[in-house]
C-alpha cells in the first residue's frame, strides 16, 4: 500500500536503483533489487520472514547461550544459603578453569579430566572433591532449568565413594585440659558450643533479640537447612548466658572485640584461639565441629533417644543423625554388662565347670565316649514301642 508522501515503506531509490531497508532485533539491513516491483515483493517475503521469526535467525535472534563464568556470576547474584562462603570458593574454583566455556561445550570428558587430576594431586581428598563436583551439578542444573541447557554432563562423571570415617568427640578428660588451657573468657565461649551444639556461624550470629532466657530458648532464624529452628538451652548454657554483659552495647552475644555492632568473626577465633589452645592441650583430630559431635555424643550415651537427638541437632533428615548411634567402646560396654546375668552366669559357669571335670577324668580312664546322635535321644518317646522319633519328625508333629 502507498503511503501518503507516495513512498513506500522499506523500499528506497538511491544510488541509480532500487533497495530494500530492513529493521531486525534493532539491526538495519539493506537489499538490492533490479526494479520496484521486485523491491517491494521482497520486502514483503522479508518482512514475513521476520514475524515468524525465520529471518536469519542464526544472526539476529537473542542468543541465549552464555559462558559457565556468566553464569556461575549470575548464580552467585542469588544465592541465599548461610554457607556462602564455601559456595563463592567453588564458583571460583570452576570459574577459573571452565568459565570461558560455553555451557554447551562442557562435556563429561572434560569433568572426568578434572576429576581425575585433583585426585592424582592429592591435595584434597574424596570427600571434598565430590563437594566441588556436587556444587557444578546444583550450578548447572539451575542452567537447565532456565533452559540454557539441555542435560548435566555432570551425569557422565562417577563420584568417589566416602569411608565413613570415626566420628570423633572430646572425652571428658580432653574437656578438662581444654578448660585449662584456655582463658575463662574464652573458655565460656568453648563451652556454650558443649553445651547447646549449635554450629560455628549459628553460634557466633546468636542475637539477643533471639533468646528468651525465661524459657531457655535460642531462636536460629536461618538454619543450614533453610529453616528456623529452637534450640533449647541446657542449664549451664543459661549461666553462662547470664554472665555475658554484651547485651549492654551489642545486639549479639559475641560481639567483635573491633566493632560491637557486628559479630565476632567466627573464624578469627578458631584460628587464633580454638586451635592454639588444642595445640597446648595436645588433643590432635579436633575441630570446631568436634564441639557439635560432642554434644550430640554425650547425649546418645546418656541415654537420649536418636529422634530427640535429631531435634536437638537441627538434622533435617536422621540419617545425619544416626552417625551418633556408634558410640565409644567404654559406654557399650557398659550397656552389655547391663544385659549381663552376672553372678547367674558365673554361677553356671562353675558348676558346669566341675561336672566337666569328673566326666573328663571319667573318659580318659574309660576311653573316648560315643557321640550320641538326635535320633536315640527321641526313641521311644513317642509312638509305639521301638518306634524311632527324629528331632525333626518330633517337631513336625507338635505343629498344628
Amino acid at each position: 500500500m502507498a503511503r501518503p508522501n507516495g513512498k513506500d515503506r522499506g523500499i528506497v531509490f538511491k544510488q541509480g536503483g532500487w533497495w530494500v531497508r530492513l529493521y531486525v532485533n534493532g539491526r538495519e539491513k539493506w537489499f538490492r533489487a533490479d526494479s520496484k516491483s521486485q523491491a517491494k515483493t521482497l520486502y514483503g517475503r522479508l518482512r514475513s520472514e521476520a514475524r515468524e521469526n525465520r529471518y536469519f535467525p542464526e544472526k539476529y535472534a537473542v542468543s541465549k547461550e552464555l559462558t559457565l563464568r556468566a553464569w556461575i556470576a549470575r548464580y552467585l547474584e542469588g544465592v541465599t544459603s548461610p554457607g556462602l562462603r564455601n559456595v563463592h570458593r567453588y564458583g571460583k574454583f570452576w570459574s577459573k578453569l571452565l568459565g570461558r566455556k560455553l555451557l554447551t561445550e562442557i562435556t563429561a570428558d572434560d569433568l572426568r579430566h578434572i576429576q581425575a587430576k585433583m585426585k592424582h594431586k592429592g591435595t584434597r581428598t574424596a570427600r571434598t572433591i565430590n563437594r566441588y563436583f556436587g556444587a557444578l551439578r546444583r550450578i548447572l542444573n539451575l542452567a537447565i532449568a532456565d533452559g540454557l541447557l539441555s542435560a548435566n554432563p555432570i551425569k557422565g562423571v562417577k563420584f568417589f565413594s566416602e569411608p565413613a570415617g570415626r566420628l570423633r568427640f572430646l572425652s571428658d578428660k580432653e574437656i578438662s585440659s581444654l578448660r585449662d588451657t584456655l582463658p575463662p573468657e574464652h573458655w565460656l565461649i568453648v563451652a556454650f558450643a558443649l553445651e547447646t551444639g549449635l554450629r560455628l556461624t549459628e553460634q557466633f550470629h546468636s542475637r539477643w533479640d533471639c533468646l528468651n532466657s525465661e524459657q531457655g530458648i535460642l531462636t536460629i532464624p536461618l538454619s543450614k537447612s533453610g529453616k528456623t529452628r529452637h534450640v533449647i538451652l541446657t542449664d549451664a548454657a543459661l549461666e553462662i548466658v547470664k554472665g555475658l554483659t554484651s547485651w549492654m552495647h551489642s545486639p549479639f552475644l559475641f560481639p567483635s572485640p573491633l566493632t560491637s555492632a557486628q559479630p565476632m568473626q567466627g573464624r578469627n577465633f578458631v584460628v587464633k584461639i580454638y586451635e592454639p589452645a588444642l595445640k597446648r592441650a595436645k588433643i590432635e583430630g579436633v575441630t570446631w565441629h568436634t564441639l557439635r559431635h560432642t554434644f550430640a555424643s554425650r547425649a546418645v550415651m546418656a541415654g537420649v533417644d536418636i529422634r530427640t537427638v535429631q531435634e536437638l541437632m537441627g538434622h533435617s533428615t536422621i540419617t545425619m543423625t544416626m552417625r551418633y548411634a556408634h558410640l565409644s567402646p567404654a559406654h557399650l560396654r557398659t550397656a552389655v554388662n547391663r544385659a549381663s546375668l552376672g553372678a547367674i552366669a558365673a554361677k553356671s559357669a562353675s558348676g558346669t565347670g566341675s561336672k566337666t571335670g569328673s566326666s573328663d577324668n571319667q573318659q580318659v580312664e574309660q576311653g573316648p565316649a560315643r557321640i550320641t546322635e538326635p535320633s536315640e535321644i527321641f526313641t521311644g518317646m513317642v509312638g509305639g514301642a521301638g518306634r524311632v522319633r527324629t528331632a525333626a519328625s518330633q517337631f513336625c508333629r507338635l505343629l498344628p
